[in-house]
């Protein structure tokens, strides 16, 4: 067998493994997630509970008893991915959270998971545990799902999880070269396509794909019982 198809079987059979034990409960329980906890009064986007408790419903497991701590806002660092690489790029699962300016009363907030650490990269990276969602209003989750197709040219689009450029900085991708959510150089705007593999709406709704950024925020995971960084272990706090 080729490599690319090995590469492709691996990815049906954890595909099929990861359904298999999300599906394996026979008992569901509808209780809302106990929201994420924060660390820092410097939040705004993560401050509403709705939207911790849904981040604590979508996260991976190992990731539902932490506490999101503040690394990157433009109200605090600024506006550039230059000053954003240089805050995140030590720490490997980060939620970025985004203000979309609708010019309306209510706000809508979107956002993603990241698997890997927003750094500068040649290639796309990150892996099929990211995941695109929006956290205000409607709230949704689009989570990434393998083509079983084994169309080789669709897995190198449908695996661009995450690019890091110069330029701008993107989850998902599509053959005309849009993406799930791209954020332009200076943080000023976005855009939203549907995107292979993750298969979402345009995070901020139907109609015009490009937006104006308003708040833009950052945050790592930190371990609820010891306030311990969930990637480096070390505290954020002093215990002693």
């Amino acid at each position: 067998e080729s490599p690319p198809r090995r590469r492709a079987l691996r990815r049906v059979i954890k595909f099929h493994e990861k359904t298999a034990l999300d599906n394996a409960p026979i008992y569901v329980d509808q209780t809302p997630p106990k929201p994420l906890g924060f660390t820092s009064d410097g939040c705004a986007l993560a401050k509403p509970a709705i939207v911790r408790s849904n981040l604590a419903k979508w996260l991976p497991t190992s990731l539902r008893a932490t506490k999101l701590d503040l690394i990157y806002s433009t109200e605090l660092n600024g506006r550039s991915l230059a000053s954003l690489y240089d805050k995140c790029g030590r720490y490997k699962n980060t939620i970025t959270l985004v203000e979309v300016l609708t010019g309306g009363n209510e706000s809508t907030v979107v956002g993603m998971f990241a698997t890997e650490p927003w750094t500068k990269n040649i290639a796309p990276f990150g892996d099929g545990e990211c995941f695109l969602f929006r956290a205000s209003p409607d709230a949704k989750c689009f989570k990434w799902t393998p083509d079983l197709t084994f169309d080789l040219e669709s897995n190198t689009v449908r695996e661009q999880f995450m690019v890091a450029t110069n330029d701008y900085m993107a989850m998902g991708a599509n053959t005309d070269g849009t993406h799930g959510l791209m954020l332009g150089q200076d943080l000023i705007i976005g855009e939203s396509h549907r995107a292979l593999g993750f298969e979402n709406e345009p995070l901020q709704g139907i109609g015009q794909p490009v937006f104006c950024i308003g708040i833009f925020e950052v945050y790592r995971f930190v371990r609820e019982i010891d306030g311990k960084s969930s990637d480096d272990g070390k505290p954020i706090w002093d215990l002693s």
